[in-house]
């Protein structure tokens, strides 16, 4: 569904141990009047220096314990401005760094991903940074980075110690709550070894205790981008092109799966961040849960990771694949029981042809995709970086970066609130459209939730400007995430549709329903 994507905890540690909360007496340093308020700046030098001189290397390991059951060994590796983070949880191992400039993660599948930034032409979030002399939870200052709707950050610091003592980071579903502590000196530097997490997003509390931490020679290896760990998709004889147990619905493409002898239908979703299936499912097939917590997409809901030994789609196996589980609480097409939403970790690694006309889709590994000769083709630039194929789309001439690009999803496009509140003046209905109108409920990840019927006058996707079409702005705190919105099937059933998620890009070659509704031969 819309927006559906590989659900964690929001934040496992609310800051790095590190320059960021490195905390250090400052000698020099008089106490400020309670009701004095410093310069931001300098209050910032004073929490900068305060930690004392941050080594250009070094390395450290933390343990974190979570509500959840689950405890987490990280491993940071730091050099210059390069960084390597590696996490363990269970059977679970992920990282994410920065080489040169360049931010990349791995998934607990072992996927590498590239991550890629916006192009940098849309409207920014306007967020205003304030200052306050405060005299709980600590006698000093607190630094409040906050959008409109009052969501963002707030750091608290001790007026005497110049100490950042509490961290809250404000979401639309929830306060995650950060006090550190345990501050003492650690090889010339003194900052907090012991973060304590009220996580009300995820309804978890953890504590992060900093293990050992050493100034030391990092290599270049160890800060490198590292290479995928495994090829999750096997072809037969390793060759393609594969076609897919596929079959087409009114608003979804089911895939039947078998898992353990048993067949399930999957939705080809690639607005999901990677691949989900039922919670109920899940214990059917005798699947281990791992550190189950709260999450919300559409509604609030209940979510763990699992690990599934085999999964076979048509002739195509993965092994011992990791994936969420979450309630699918619907089913969009008689005879069909959607159990799950095939994703991103499965479409990362292919080359994917979804041919709505003629009802087939076809894969080849992501190296052998030869992109469509169609003159007519539309190439589209997408970033995957997110785990879903974000894309640039002007919608009433406002431009919004972080559209998904979502085979899952109904309808012909959703707006999220990301978008309308900092774009108000594209949010013109033309008050046509008609049945389409009625709707003012959709089926998503957690639950329903609410939509408003819009009648946009031009959304521009790539060359293409479609006009008149009927969508949805989601109401409420329903997707809440920094995305703009999604493009869905009704508008991409007129293409078939190429996905390079190797290349970054996604081609749109118009079939007889898109050439007629484009005016072409």
């Amino acid at each position: 569904m819309p927006g559906a994507r590989k659900v964690r905890a929001m934040t496992r540690r609310a800051w790095f141990v590190g320059a960021a909360i490195a905390i250090l007496f400052e000698p020099l340093a008089l106490p400020v009047a309670a009701d004095t308020v410093p310069d931001l700046g300098v209050l910032r030098e004073r929490i900068r220096a305060s930690g004392g001189p941050i080594p250009d290397s070094w390395r450290e390991t933390d343990e974190t314990v979570t509500s959840d059951e689950t405890t987490t060994i990280e491993h940071d590796y730091r050099r210059g401005k390069d960084f390597r983070y590696t996490f363990d949880t269970g059977p679970f191992h992920s990282e994410r760094g920065v080489n040169g400039g360049q931010l990349w993660h791995m998934n607990d599948n072992g996927q590498l991903i590239v991550d890629q930034p916006d192009p940098g032409k849309a409207t920014r979030e306007e967020t205003t940074t304030t200052v306050e002399a405060i005299h709980t939870p600590v006698e000093g200052y607190v630094i409040a980075t906050l959008n409109a709707q009052g969501h963002g950050q707030k750091e608290y610091v001790d007026g005497t110690t110049w100490r950042v003592m509490r961290r809250e980071q404000l979401t639309t579903n929830g306060t995650i709550v950060t006090t550190l502590d345990d501050v003492h000196a650690d090889h010339g530097r003194t900052f907090a070894h012991h973060l304590h997490v009220e996580n009300g997003y995820a309804k978890t509390t953890s504590d992060l205790r900093v293990i050992d931490y050493a100034p030391d020679d990092v290599a270049v290896n160890e800060v490198a981008i590292p290479k995928p760990r495994r090829v999750l998709v096997s072809f037969p004889n390793g060759a393609g092109p594969v076609e897919l147990p596929a079959r087409f619905g009114r608003s979804h493409i089911y895939v039947r799966i078998n898992i353990g002898g048993r067949g399930l239908d999957f939705v080809l979703d690639s607005g999901a961040g990677g691949i989900t299936i039922d919670s109920d499912v899940a214990r059917e097939l005798g699947l281990k849960e791992y550190g189950k917590h709260s999450a919300v997409t559409a509604r609030r809901y209940t979510t763990a990771r699992t690990i599934v030994p085999m999964m076979r789609v048509g002739s195509l196996v993965m092994r011992d694949v990791a994936i969420q589980e979450v309630p699918h609480g619907w089913n969009t097409e008689p005879g069909v029981k959607e159990v799950g939403l095939l994703g991103f970790d499965f479409l990362a690694e292919l080359g994917v042809t979804v041919d709505y006309e003629h009802q087939r889709v076809t894969v080849v590994p992501g190296n052998d995709y030869v992109p469509p000769a169609d003159p007519a083709t539309i190439p589209l630039d997408v970033r995957v970086g997110g785990g879903q194929p974000r894309a640039s789309v002007a919608v009433n001439g406002a431009i919004g970066e972080r559209f998904i690009i979502d085979t899952g999803g109904a309808g012909t496009f959703l707006i999220f609130d990301y978008f309308a509140r900092r774009h108000p003046e594209a949010m013109r209905d033309r008050g046509g459209g008609g049945d389409q109108r009625q709707r003012s409920r959709l089926n998503g990840i957690g639950g329903t939730f609410d939509v408003e019927a819009y009648q946009i006058e031009s959304l521009k996707l790539a060359s293409v400007n479609f006009t008149d079409f009927v969508g949805y702005r989601v109401k409420g705190s329903s997707y809440a995430q920094n995305d703009d919105g999604i493009v869905g099937v009704e508008f991409l059933r007129l293409f078939t549709l190429g996905f390079d998620y190797g290349n970054s890009r996604l081609y749109l070659v118009p079939n007889s329903r898109g050439r007629a509704a484009m005016g072409l031969k």
